[in-house]
């Protein structure tokens, strides 16, 4: 599959379920404004424009995409949408463990990728997609755990491959991975809100049919 086919894939089936109503189930936490623009970033770093800054030199080599300071800055928000400093702690450390699955994972299958779930460069992604949906169920908070822990994560992958691998961060592969989370983490946790209501409503309905027998 070429690279930068599953940002755009995902990204056409997200604008078609907002362009048709779906954003109060899907996304009911987030504004237009931050989806056109993260959707408008995406796009923008589907022209592939070779605007690369590599920040760090010795054992971590990591090479950065404009686009990615543009996703880092709209991210902040996602942080700072609450006063609690012990929560934005919270997603702090969420963020972390994020990175670590990722740089962990893409490091394992940096060796021989016999073994794996779905694909070798969709695993790691999927794994930090899942616990990110976890976490948290707010899609804002979502993005913005995934944002800052895909960019750490592939910094770390390369910090543990001490200097033999260079991080594109902001490649279209890497934005494959970051969608690819995206999704994984909005649909674990619809799908774990789903069968909590189902639970929610089956205990009440067996409380309502005990409740008529007693009577």
């Amino acid at each position: 599959m070429n690279a930068g086919y599953m940002s755009f894939w995902i990204m056409s089936i997200l604008f078609i379920l907002i362009a048709t109503g779906w954003k109060p189930y899907i996304a009911p936490d987030l504004s237009s404004w931050f989806l056109k623009v993260l959707i408008g970033i995406g796009m923008l770093a589907l022209l592939n424009i070779p605007l690369w800054w590599s920040p760090s030199t010795g054992h971590v080599q990591v090479m950065l995409h404009a686009t990615i300071g543009l996703l880092l800055l709209v991210s902040i928000p996602a942080f700072k949408a609450t006063k609690d400093f012990a929560y934005i702690g919270y997603l702090m450390l969420c963020t972390l463990m994020i990175a670590a699955i990722w740089g962990f994972t893409r490091k394992i299958y940096s060796y021989d990728p016999v073994f794996y779930l779905m694909d070798p460069s969709w695993d790691a992604p999927l794994l930090a997609g899942m616990f990110c949906g976890a976490f948290t169920a707010q899609f804002k908070q979502q993005c913005g755990l995934l944002i800052w822990g895909a960019v750490l994560g592939e910094a770390f992958n390369s910090a543990l491959q001490a200097g033999g691998y260079l991080a594109h961060i902001g490649s279209l592969a890497w934005w494959d991975s970051f969608w690819i989370a995206i999704a994984a983490a909005r649909i674990f946790s619809l799908l774990f809100k789903t069968i909590r209501l189902s639970i929610s409503k089956l205990n009440h309905m067996l409380l309502h049919i005990r409740g008529g027998r007693s009577s």
